[in-house]
């Protein structure tokens, strides 16, 4: 058995495969897509090029580190949304949230399905920037930025590129700098003079694209902390500290169960982690002191858990730790299976504050679902063999009850695997030093439709009763044909050790590729495939009206006039991540200036019982 990254243009990927394949192999590849901004392109969401008008001028200095929320930059200040906005394929960044370039168009497809050789891709083009009023032979006026091939996503070749190109006077992009793609995946500082009348100029622009194979989720670069600014120097001082990662779950095992079956567990403090952990990046040049503190609260804004404010410092140009013990916290006890909890950790330093990169959010979520992963996918995982090819992923279950089915992240790898057949099984035994396993029940004649997402999974609900008793127990497929690629999602930013298994012509392996599969199981009361599991609440909670939806970044909620008390509204991301939280008495709550995407609004009335709603906003 053997694994490796196959760098072949996806159309040919299942291709060589079939025909090369001599013995089972595990394969990494480039994703064939975005679900994220796919979903959003579902919505129609409109292009957002351009919103500012040619007489307001981006004044000097321009900054950009990408930590504002949503997946397409800020409007004010670019002017395409070509790129993708995230904080997850960024590998130890400069702050959290990176500018990624791919092969993919602004909703998440290929540009070109069958393209096999590098060529434009991504542009990221700044708003016009007002240097009219520096004199021509100006010379302290610099861009710099950060940027960094591959990451946690796919490594560009050499034929790939990342390009930098200034507009001048007369209208012409000007090539200023590039760099090939390499296998060092550190993130570099650049930094590039701008002067001459031709660039001095008021409606200056800048901008960023990338050479890639256009046939998929692939040839990453990522850019971070983007200035441009006057009076300067190169690598000059950037006078900030930020957060480079999204926190992430409380649990010690899993991203989420289901509430009931955290409650089995005795004591509470063994499903929990020990202690948070956060990385702060000074990029000072010179040392400086920081306060950190953490909170968890509950739906309805109570505070569970408060640490003691910590003071740390750090030397110039550090990745600083901090690290704070929960000191035995676990969550309360509440009827259920779904739950809602908020971690908040933040920093602070005197006459400095971005709230955009100083609080970090994590949602805990308890749903009727276990999951490993954090809800999105840096690459694609399959396996090809000659005879058989079943995937089985191990879960501990903590609680007896009733398995109705599971839910797959499929990465189609160029050919429509939509056409082929799976089995969809669960296991109760599996050993691989035995090579021997028990099957209990299989589901036949399933379809891996990439085309009927929830979030980015397909639901596959049983059409038998499975009473799973605690222990392990395995859930995944079986493929009718052994020698096609079936990718499913693989998270790079978790891994849950030893849990991964496959067989492959008549013998069990466990994986030896780390991350996360995309692959959940669905427990508890009977599930309806019309039911968005782990994203909207069963049809139970607070009513309230969205409107206008789809918006274009502003949203207005009502509530019932008969309807009383505080109540609650958070607006997440697709992943959980929190966006913004606001608590009113009010029947009518107005929210304006939404930055463009798919989200998730979440009302939780006095009592604590929630409802969520999709929301799309299109500028």
């Amino acid at each position: 058995m053997m694994h490796r990254r196959l760098r072949l243009p996806l159309a040919l990927l299942c291709l060589f495969l079939t025909f090369s394949s001599s013995f089972a192999q595990e394969v990494v590849f480039p994703l064939f897509g975005n679900s994220e901004l796919q979903q959003a392109a579902s919505s129609k969401r409109v292009n957002q090029s351009e919103r500012r008008s040619a007489s307001s001028l981006v004044q000097l200095p321009f900054s950009d580190d990408f930590s504002r929320q949503g997946f397409y930059p800020y409007e004010g200040l670019w002017q395409d949304s070509n790129v993708y906005v995230n904080p997850y394929y960024g590998e130890n960044p400069p702050t959290i949230g990176v500018a990624t370039f791919d092969g993919l168009n602004r909703w998440g497809n290929p540009y070109n399905i069958n393209a096999a050789a590098s060529q434009k891709s991504d542009y990221l083009t700044s708003q016009p920037v007002e240097l009219g009023t520096l004199g021509p032979d100006t010379s302290a006026v610099w861009l710099s930025f950060y940027y960094q091939p591959q990451g946690l996503g796919d490594r560009p070749e050499s034929g790939d590129s990342l390009v930098l190109q200034f507009l001048d006077n007369a209208g012409a992009w000007n090539n200023q700098w590039a760099v090939a793609g390499r296998s060092d995946t550190v993130f570099q500082r650049v930094s590039v003079q701008v002067r001459g009348a031709q660039y001095l100029y008021s409606g200056f622009q800048f901008r960023f694209f990338n050479y890639a194979t256009v046939n998929g989720n692939r040839d990453h670069w990522h850019l971070d902390y983007v200035i441009l600014n006057k009076n300067t120097q190169p690598n000059d001082s950037i006078r900030d500290n930020a957060f480079i990662r999204p926190q992430t779950s409380l649990l010690s095992e899993f991203s989420a169960l289901p509430y009931s079956h955290y409650k089995e567990i005795s004591p509470g403090t063994a499903a929990m982690r020990a202690s948070l952990s956060d990385t702060v990046h000074n990029l000072n040049y010179g040392p400086v002191s920081f306060t950190y503190q953490s909170s968890i609260s509950d739906a309805l804004g109570n505070t569970l858990f408060l640490s003691p404010q910590s003071s740390l410092s750090s030397t110039s140009n550090t990745y600083t730790d901090f690290t704070t013990s929960l000191n035995g916290f676990s969550f309360p006890a509440q009827p259920g299976d779904s739950a809602d909890f908020l971690l908040k950790t933040w920093f602070g330093q005197p006459q400095l504050s971005n709230p955009y990169n100083d609080t970090n959010y994590y949602q805990q979520r308890f749903r009727n679902y276990y999951a490993y992963d954090d809800g999105s996918a840096e690459l694609g995982y399959g396996v090809t063999g000659n005879a058989d090819v079943w995937l089985a992923y191990q879960f501990d279950v903590k609680k007896a009850d009733t398995l109705r089915g599971i839910q797959i992240h499929f990465n189609p790898t160029g050919v429509n695997i939509a056409t082929q057949l799976i089995q969809i099984a669960y296991w109760d035994q599996l050993s691989v030093a035995g090579n021997t396993h028990r099957l209990v029940y299989k589901m036949i004649n399933q379809r891996p439709d990439t085309n009927d997402y929830t979030n980015g999974f397909v639901t596959y609900l049983f059409d038998t009763l499975l009473v799973v008793q605690p222990g392990p127990a395995w859930i995944g497929f079986i493929q009718n044909n052994p020698q096609t690629l079936f990718g499913i999602g693989l998270d790079r930013n978790t891994d849950p050790g030893d849990k991964k298994f496959y067989h492959a012509d008549g013998a069990w392996f466990q994986s030896a590729i780390e991350g996360a599969w995309l692959m959940r199981p669905l427990f508890g009361d009977t599930i309806t495939r019309g039911q968005v599991i782990g994203i909207e609440e069963l049809d139970r909670g607070p009513i309230i009206r969205v409107f206008p939806n789809p918006s274009t970044g502003s949203v207005r909620m009502e509530r019932p006039a008969a309807a009383i008390g505080n109540w609650r509204y958070e607006l997440m991301e697709s992943t959980g991540r929190v966006l913004r939280t606001e608590q009113s008495a009010q029947t009518g709550l107005f929210w304006q200036d939404l930055p463009a995407g798919y989200f998730l609004l979440r009302v939780t009335d006095d009592k604590g019982v929630s409802s969520c709603f999709k929301i799309v906003v299109s500028q």
